[in-house]
Order: C-alpha cells, then structure tokens, then sequence
C-alpha cells in the first residue's frame, strides 16, 4: 500500500499542489494568503483565471450586512470601490498569462478607464474567454450607461474563443478585426444593429455558437455565416403592429432555439441544409415560418403555440419535415381531433396541451419505429399504432375515470418501462391496467392526492405480482396521510417475485406501515439486490421537466429506526439504503 506522506510545513509542499491549492481559492482570499507566507507572498499575482464579483471582491460580513436590494447610493459607492480593487489586483498581476476574465458587478461607462486597461492587459497575456456582465436586476431603478465596448481593443488579439457582453454598447469600426480565432459569441442585454452584426459575423470566420439574448433589434436581421453550428435567439420582443423578419444562411447550423416573449413573433427564412434541431417558443408560427427550410430537421420542440396545431401545423409539420425522429409540444392549444403519422418518429412528447380546459376528444398515432411516447392532457381517446413502443410517461391526474387509457391493447405488450403520475383514488384500476404490461422491467410512481382510509400501502405487492417480469420498482408518495396506522391490514402469505431486483420509497414514507411492507419485500422478492428509502420526493413531470423535490413531510424520518427494524430481514445478497 501507497503510504502518505507529511508535511513539516508549507515550504514542503509540491509545486503542483500550491497551484492546485491556489486555483480553488476565490480571489479575496487569494491575496490574505500572502501574509501566511513568504513563499506565496506572490503566488496570488500569478493568477490565470480571475473572476471578479461581488463574493470575490468583498468580505463574506460585508455581504451579510448588505440589504437585498442595494440602494442606489450605496450601490454607487460599491461600485467605486468594486472597480478601485479590479484595478489594483490587474496592476499588481505579474503572472506571464491570463486565461479568462469575467466580471460580473454593474458597472458603467464612468469605469471605462479600468475596464479598458484590465482587457488589454489579459488580450496582452494571450486570454481566451472574456465574459463582461455588467446588468443589474435586483434595483429597476438605477440606470447606468452602459460600458462602451470598442472592438479597437481586440484588433491584436489572436487568442479570444469566447465572449460574452452583457449590458454593454457596442461600438465597431469600420473594419472589425481581432476575431480570427472566436468560437463563441454571447451578446445580452445589447442594441443589435444589422451593420454591426454583418461585420462581426464576417471577421467570426471560426465562429461555431452565437447567443442574441434579451437584445434589442430595431431593424430586419440577416444572419450568414458558413461554419456557425448553435444558433440562439432567446427572449426577444416584437413590437406590435412592426413586423420584423430574420433571415438565416447557415450551411454547416445543426441547431437553432429561437423564443420570445410578447404576442407578436418574427418572420424567419431559414436556409440550412444541416439542420437537425429545432425549438420554437412563441404565441404563433403558422404564418410566420415555413417548413421547407426545415426538411432535414430531426428534433422539434415547439412550447407556448396559442393557435391550434391540430387543425394546420402538425398535418404540415409531419407532411414536409420527413426526417423528424424527436416531437415535443408543451403548453400549445390542442381542439380538434389529433392524428399524427410518422414512419420514422422514436420519440414523441405531448405535454399539457389543451385549450381553457378543452383537448381533442380523439388522438391517433400511427408511428411504427416510435419507441417512447410522453403525455399529460384531457384527451379521452387514444388509438396507438407503435409495435416497438418501450417507454411511456403518462400523467394520468386528469383522468379519473380511467388512468391509463392507450388502445389498442396490443402496443402495450413491449413496454419496458413507465412512469407515472397519478391520484389516490387511481391506485387499485392500475393493477387492472398493469396486467398488459407482459414486458415490464422498470416502474416508477408518483403518488399524489388526499387521504383514502381504504388504501394501504401493501397495494404495492398488487403491482409487483401484476407485473411479472419487473426488476425495479420506484414509488414516490406525495402526501404523508395517504399512510394512515389504523388502517386494517391485508394478508400476503402468497406474496413472491423471482425477477425484482431494486425497490426504491421516496417522499412520505415514515410509518411502521412501510418498514412492514419493505420486511415482506426483503424476505419474499428472491433476487432483491438493493431497497432504498428517501424522505425527498423529486419526480419526473416529462418534457425534460422535475419537480424541484423537497423532503418536509418527512421531519421524523428516523434512519436508526428504520435500520434496526430491518436489519435481519437484511441478507448478505441484498443492500439497505437510508438516505
């Protein structure tokens, strides 16, 4: 074995360990090490990657003191002091390189002068990423004018790969230069005029990922650019009533996110021939974009539609775009009756779509290569054609009558795995249900809704026996008195599983009605490896989308108890876990 070895003192320590050391340290605390010793007296100024912000700039009492919402007085004497000391650290920084610079504090125009000399000084060191965050949102009242960036500054630079201004006035010369090299372009909180961003895109001959976030257009853009790969257009704004249009020519763009945020959206002209994935969020897109520049697209997500797709764009989408093989709609209007047809769709996502609480009535899907299906709506009828359906997440609170209600029962029989949402009062018809699972192996419940004094939570042997072949089992139980301790309890002397392997109980599980449960599991599903318990109930609502997850209906879990309940259910074959 590998002995340690000890240290008399920090004048032994290696090289590569002071520098490890010295790279976890925010800068404040960076600079009061240099009392500690001579040997790191100058080991700060040495520094390659500054981050200057509030948390590095000031001491952790200083911050603890400051209201949430500084006033504008004090927020101006921070920033004289913030800018004092980003300036006396650049000066006093003796290191050969600099490898990124981030400033993150409201700075203004009236700070040019430090703001200038500290990019110069990291362009002179050959600096790769330079982010400059300078907006403010915690006061709506303090106005700045924002920093000016001159383009000037980077015209020697051949290192920079990623910039991100935000916040900042854009200032460029007649012949931009300086972005030979630049991989990365975030512009925030900017006025993007369509000059300006012609030249950039034309020097950015390199440039692979371009963000227009929050920023403001006042005219038509056009966007070309032969090797730009991530295109994103986040959190714009059209005026209403002022149609404003966006043309992309992208020959090597895979991908564009575009959103906005009022009721009026841009026209857009897309010719990219590579593109392979789109997001769309905005009130409408009908009359806004067409298809065909979308031929090629593989993954869609359309979120926030307020026109109804079923009558016009999901016949066209699935008519033109004839490589898609991911769908995804969240938060659209769905009326009519939905049909969707796609010979090479594998993934398909419907996500609380519907219209002040009306959906179509009718669904169909006729998707033979569709492998996972995800849903959460009021439909009443659904007729599925996927042979080679495995995954299913299915939101069925909105359902009372019936909790799982895909027809016909035939594209049930390779599901693998299902995740569910569901009522209280849903639990007994989902063993009914589960018997057409044949193929089941992976079953994960979230149980929410109000006290039933029939149910128990030995339903869960109901589920376990309804499905055969199910190696895990996840239930997650919202409400901590759907567990009641009076309730009568059911014989299970006929209980066995020969294939379950993991159990997981999260959320409310801290009664003596769930260790007994957890003893009848270890001692009777044959091939148990591990049963895990957990007071926190984080679940998975679909659409890529979690609950943030909290543990608060459980204050008494007790880990201790639980242990030394179970323990000689316990065998050598099998693991507990409390966390």
């Amino acid at each position: 074995m590998k002995m340690s070895k000890k240290f008399k003192s920090e004048e032994e320590l290696p090289d590569c360990v002071i520098s490890y050391i010295f790279s976890k340290l925010c800068l404040k605390d960076l600079v009061k090490t240099s009392v500690l010793s001579k040997r790191w007296l100058h080991e700060w100024r040495s520094r390659i990657d500054l981050n200057f912000d509030l948390h590095n700039m000031f001491d952790y009492n200083t911050l603890q003191e400051l209201p949430q919402n500084l006033p504008v007085p004090l927020l101006k004497t921070f920033q004289s002091e913030f800018a004092t000391r980003m300036d006396r650290f650049m000066l006093k920084h003796r290191g050969d390189m600099i490898r990124s610079l981030r400033v993150d504090f409201p700075l203004g125009n009236q700070h040019s002068d430090v703001i200038d000399k500290m990019i110069f000084k990291g362009i002179a060191k050959g600096v790769e990423r330079i982010e400059l965050l300078f907006s403010y949102q915690n006061n709506s009242d303090f106005e700045i004018e924002p920093y000016k960036f001159v383009f000037e500054l980077l015209s020697l630079d051949d290192s920079l790969t990623y910039l991100h201004l935000q916040k900042c006035h854009l200032v460029a010369p007649i012949n931009l230069s300086g972005f030979n090299n630049l991989r990365t372009l975030v512009l925030h909180l900017v006025v993007v005029k369509q000059d300006l961003l012609q030249g950039m895109l034309s020097s950015c001959i390199h440039l692979v990922d371009f963000t227009l976030n929050d920023c403001e257009f006042n005219s038509d853009l056009k966007i070309i650019s032969p090797k730009l790969f991530n295109l994103n257009i986040v959190n714009c704004g059209v005026e209403i009533g002022r149609e404003k249009n966006i043309d992309i020519f992208a020959s090597n763009l895979s991908s564009i996110e575009y959103s906005c945020n009022g009721r009026e959206v841009h026209s857009m002209n897309i010719k990219a021939d590579m593109l392979s994935k789109f997001s769309y969020r905005g009130r409408e897109i009908s009359q806004h974009i067409g298809f065909s520049g979308l031929k090629n697209v593989t993954t869609i997500v359309f979120d926030g539609l307020h026109e109804c797709i079923s009558d016009d764009i999901v016949p066209h989408l699935f008519s033109e775009c004839l490589q898609l093989e991911d769908v995804t709609f969240k938060n659209c209007w769905m009326i009519c009756r939905m049909k969707i047809i796609s010979p090479k769709l594998r993934r398909l996502s419907i996500i609380d779509c519907c219209y002040d609480g009306m959906s179509p009535y009718r669904m169909s899907i006729d998707a033979l290569n569709l492998s996972s299906f995800e849903y959460s709506g009021y439909t009443r009828v659904f007729s599925v054609n996927a042979p080679r359906l495995s995954k299913v997440f299915w939101n069925a609170t909105t359902r009372e009558e019936t909790p799982f209600a895909i027809h016909p029962y035939e594209s049930l029989l390779y599901i693998e795995n299902l995740t569910m949402i569901m009522s209280t009062s849903q639990v007994e018809k989902l063993t009914e249900v589960l018997v057409e699972f044949q193929n089941l192996k992976n079953l994960e419940l979230f149980i929410e809704g109000a006290y039933d004094h029939n149910l128990d939570y030995f339903w869960i042997l109901d589920i376990a026996m309804a499905s055969h072949h199910l190696e895990k089992l996840s239930v997650t139980i919202e409400n901590s008195h759907m567990i009641g301790l009076q309730r009568k309890r059911r014989e299970y002397a006929g209980f066995f599983h020969n294939d379950l392997k993991y159990v997981e109980l999260h959320g409310c599980v801290c009664t003596i009605n769930v260790i007994e449960l957890a003893s009848h599991l270890l001692r009777n599903a044959y091939s148990l490896k591990k049963i895990t318990f957990s007071s926190l109930d984080k679940f998975y609502m679909g659409a890529g989308r979690w609950t943030k997850g909290s543990n608060v209906c459980c204050w008494g879990f007790k880990r201790n108890f639980i242990h030394e309940m179970l323990k000689d259910d316990v065998n050598e074959h099998c693991q507990l876990t409390i966390v």
